[in-house]
């Protein structure tokens, strides 16, 4: 284990904890004092292990499927995935971000979105571009979303950060046939609070808050950068529980 990636650690965690159900090694995985984020989950080495024990009561899946994790973002002691997972019947948009400290996981943050059926789009939420590469400056590419959402917050446009054959992959952007600017820009009443930007070669991933017309949610983006603009851009967006203080989702 001690060679391992923070990265790698959070993709075995994955195959041998959450795919095989194996509760038993939750202890060399995650420290006892484990941050949960998801409100719905107990905090430390518990919530996790109901979790997988809950798994178990369900079908186990079949040998050889194909992962459920389609990126993989890594930024010092912070790991973002991306996962396409089925549940439950419904198919559903995930974005993981996990803090590690000395090996372990320590804390967690997630949001999860539904999909709509995309059966035989080109285009979906999840599928695209997944290689980082890796000989791409990460302080360019988070100079890019960073100068992006400087322009969102302020309301002006920010067409020019965005390549003119970039690939939406948000349905709700790809349906109001708006660039992502423009979209984002559409609603006065959006407030958007960035709470952190994470980087690795020329994927960049901002998790932030908004409010719409009252309401407030989490919202984690990720972004592909490509020649200083904006290439392709994925999105997961989950409304905050009623009674959940905004801040305790980050």
């Amino acid at each position: 284990m001690d060679s391992l990636s923070n990265k790698q650690r959070v993709l075995s965690f994955y195959k041998l904890i959450v795919g095989q159900r194996k509760a038993e090694l939750i202890p060399e995985f995650v420290r006892e004092d484990y941050i949960q984020h998801n409100p719905i989950v107990k905090q430390g080495r518990a919530g996790i292990t109901d979790v997988i024990n809950y798994l178990k009561t369900l079908p186990q899946p079949p040998a050889g499927a194909k992962s459920p994790i389609i990126r993989a973002i890594q930024e010092g002691d912070l790991v973002v995935t991306h996962l396409d997972i089925v549940f439950m019947g419904k198919r559903m948009a995930v974005i993981d971000l996990f803090k590690l400290k000395e090996g372990l996981l320590a804390e967690h943050w997630d949001a999860i979105q539904d999909m709509p059926d995309q059966t035989g789009m080109a285009v979906t939420a999840t599928n695209g571009t997944a290689e980082i590469d890796e000989s791409a400056s990460v302080i360019k590419s988070k100079q890019v979303v960073e100068q992006f959402y400087n322009a969102i917050i302020q309301k002006v446009p920010a067409v020019d950060l965005i390549k003119t054959d970039y690939v939406e992959h948000d349905p709700a952007v790809i349906g109001s046939g708006k660039s992502l600017d423009a979209y984002l820009n559409d609603d006065n009443s959006r407030q958007i609070k960035i709470h952190r930007i994470i980087g690795e070669g020329n994927f960049v991933v901002v998790q932030s808050a908004f409010k719409k017309a009252g309401k407030a949610f989490v919202l984690y983006e990720i972004l592909r950068i490509e020649r200083n603009k904006i290439a392709e851009h994925w999105s997961v967006e989950q409304a905050i529980p009623d009674g959940i203080e905004v801040d305790a989702m980050f």
